[in-house]
């Protein structure tokens, strides 16, 4: 009975590890509950954890194991062959049986061997090039998740700055009301104003959490478990010359790919053309007379005859299959050329707004919205005038937001486009908090 307790409690305690070191991996892909993010941090949590990654290094794996079983040789094969048995009179029984041992070996001749090892050696190419643009792809996207989040509490935060003005000014009306210096009626508009911008702030709560949980996706986590993002978005500066960047992409795995691909499809078309010479087949082995209890050598060879299928079908599908990868090679290209026309077009237009909105538009409204607040209360403006210079202000603060977030989104693709960061130092300092304090 204590031998039995003994091992119960062994079992358990087992049990019990095995759990805490599941949950322990489990939460591996999360950051610290309510701790601050940086991106950084969420780059290598994505890097770690992001299961389409992790996808990849296996499918290279692959690639190289078969890289590995290319170059083999075919096994050889052994035959054990008996005859003259189990007949009559002098054949009765096996006293007079001959029995032959052959083993035979099929050698695969006109470079075979060679060229499939080529061939496969071009998908292990591909399985890594496409592991580079899964991770290109992966810290794209998490960037650009990141950057949503900052958006977003960036966008919240403006909500609550308009919906704590808001209210300051409901009490500066209802103070002038009480004073009979308005009509009531005002007071009601402002508390409309109130409840309207309260939407506003359940709706940016709304899309924060979306765009934290989005985050989060990124390293397989289904609840974003982290603070705030901290970090800021970048600002608007000089870009590489066209063709910096066309030397750029032309590096990328996305291209480089492409390249293997068509190389890949050359290979194949030698491969096939490599059957139309047979492999021959070589066998040897020992026979044994049993009536005399001789023994002697046997030996072979045979070659099949390429006479109704010379592989011609698969030769001439090799060939097509080549023409339609130079094509492919062709059409990507040009693909490629216009996705990095059209995100140098977005980004340099989003960086020219984003500086006048800073700049010109956003100062100027802050500075109509003060001078409107202060009338008001000497009696120089009525309800309207401050109403609609606080929505230009908050709209232009909000179209700066707009601005900036497609510049850093437009930034992020061209990254991508080029498989590097345009900010080689590192960390994108850029703009933060202006949106909040409503400077320029």
């Amino acid at each position: 009975m204590r031998v039995f307790n003994q091992l119960l409690s062994c079992l358990v305690t087992v049990l019990m590890t095995a759990g805490t070191v599941g949950a322990a991996e489990h939460s591996s892909n999360r950051p610290p509950a309510e701790s601050d993010l940086s991106l950084a941090a969420a780059l290598q949590l994505a890097a770690d954890h992001n299961p389409a990654l992790a996808a990849t290094r296996h499918r290279v794996e692959a690639a190289d194991a078969r890289v590995a079983q290319a170059g083999r040789w075919a096994n050889p094969e052994l035959e054990l062959e008996i005859e003259n048995f189990g007949g009559k009179d002098e054949l009765r029984g096996f006293e007079s049986t001959e029995a032959t041992l052959v083993v035979s070996q099929a050698l695969r001749i006109g470079g075979k061997i060679k060229r499939g090892r080529e061939v496969a050696e071009s998908d292990f190419a591909i399985a890594g090039r496409e592991r580079e643009s899964v991770e290109l792809d992966v810290r794209a996207r998490t960037t650009a998740a990141f950057y949503a989040v900052v958006i977003a509490q960036e966008r919240l935060a403006l909500a609550t700055e308009l919906l704590a003005l808001a209210r300051t000014f409901a009490e500066t009306v209802d103070a002038r009301v009480e004073a009979g210096k308005v009509s009531p009626v005002e007071a009601t508009r402002a508390r409309m104003e109130v409840a309207a911008v309260r939407v506003e702030l359940i709706r940016g709560t709304r899309e924060l959490e979306i765009a934290r949980a989005r985050l989060s996706a990124m390293w397989g986590s289904s609840t974003a478990s982290f603070g705030r993002a901290v970090g800021e978005l970048p600002l608007p500066g000089d870009r590489p010359a066209w063709n910096e960047l066309q030397a750029l992409v032309d590096q990328t795995p996305d291209v480089l790919t492409l390249e293997d691909r068509f190389q890949r499809s050359e290979r194949v078309v030698a491969l096939e053309k490599s059957f139309r010479i047979p492999d021959l087949t070589v066998a040897a082995g020992p026979r044994r007379f049993s009536e005399t209890g001789d023994s002697a050598w046997v030996a072979g060879i045979s070659l099949p005859l390429p006479v109704f299928d010379a592989n011609k079908g698969a030769r001439r599908a090799a060939e097509f299959e080549f023409e339609a990868a130079r094509r492919d090679v062709q059409a990507a290209r040009v693909e490629i050329e216009t996705a990095l026309a059209s995100v140098v077009q977005r980004l340099d237009a989003a960086g020219e707004i984003a500086t006048s909105m800073e700049a010109e538009v956003v100062p100027a409204a802050t500075s109509a919205f003060e001078a409107v607040e202060i009338g008001y209360t000497e009696g120089k403006f009525g309800f309207l005038d401050v109403i609609d210079a606080q929505r230009t202000l908050f709209d232009a603060r909000s179209l700066l937001l707009d601005s900036v977030a497609e510049y850093a989104i437009a930034r992020v693709d061209l990254e991508r486009l080029i498989g590097r960061s345009l900010d080689e130092g590192g960390a994108n300092a850029g703009y933060a908090g202006a949106v909040e304090r409503g400077d320029g």
